[in-house]
């Protein structure tokens, strides 16, 4: 029960407060979040991303909220360092890779769909490099601000909208509206 409550606070913290500047960043008015409607795997430990928020959350629901180019999220950012990842803003695909689907090795539905999520996620980080980078080179805006690397936070944010559209039918929650709401705003709002 507590791992199922601290994976819905992952998942809409990853979500949410890690969203770069986006029209449909407000979110679709309804009950339920989205691990209610489909119960994803856990792509990184929840006790790191947990501990993770604890450093940077804070801080990042702070930069949420700025204008301009998207800053990265410290808490994605430290997850992926803690799980080594990251380096020095360089995302080890190969290593990304094992530990995403070692997530499903115990339920063969989502295998196939985390890593060809994973590809289409490296594929968009590629799209988006120079994006991606310019958030890299920021100067803080205010005192104490640590400028994170935005690669982890959106590996991490594209990982989790996407898995969750392609949830399996027999796992997503369709019978219930507030579900079936979330997942056409998702269809409707995609990350770019």
């Amino acid at each position: 029960m507590l791992r199922n409550r601290i994976a819905v606070f992952i998942f809409i913290l990853s979500v949410t407060i890690c969203l770069t500047t986006n029209p449909c960043s407000e979110g679709p008015q309804v009950e339920k979040n989205p691990l209610e409607c489909c119960a994803l795997p856990d792509l990184v430990e929840p006790s790191i991303m947990m501990n993770c928020f604890s450093k940077w959350g804070e801080q990042t629901k702070r930069q949420s909220k700025m204008d301009g180019i998207p800053r990265g999220c410290c808490v994605a950012e430290c997850a992926t360092n803690a799980t080594k990842l990251v380096k020095n803003g360089k995302i080890n695909r190969k290593e990304t890779q094992k530990i995403f689907l070692a997530s499903s090795k115990n339920n063969p539905q989502w295998h196939s769909i985390v890593k060809d999520t994973l590809d289409e996620c490296f594929a968009e980080a590629d799209a988006n490099k120079e994006e991606i980078e310019a958030g890299a080179k920021l100067k803080p805006s205010y005192k104490g601000e640590k400028i994170c690397h935005p690669i982890s936070g959106h590996i991490i944010r594209c990982m989790r909208m996407k898995m969750f559209n392609k949830c399996p039918g027999n796992v997503f929650q369709e019978n219930n509206q507030d579900c079936m709401k979330l997942r056409q705003y998702h269809a409707k709002c995609p990350l770019n």
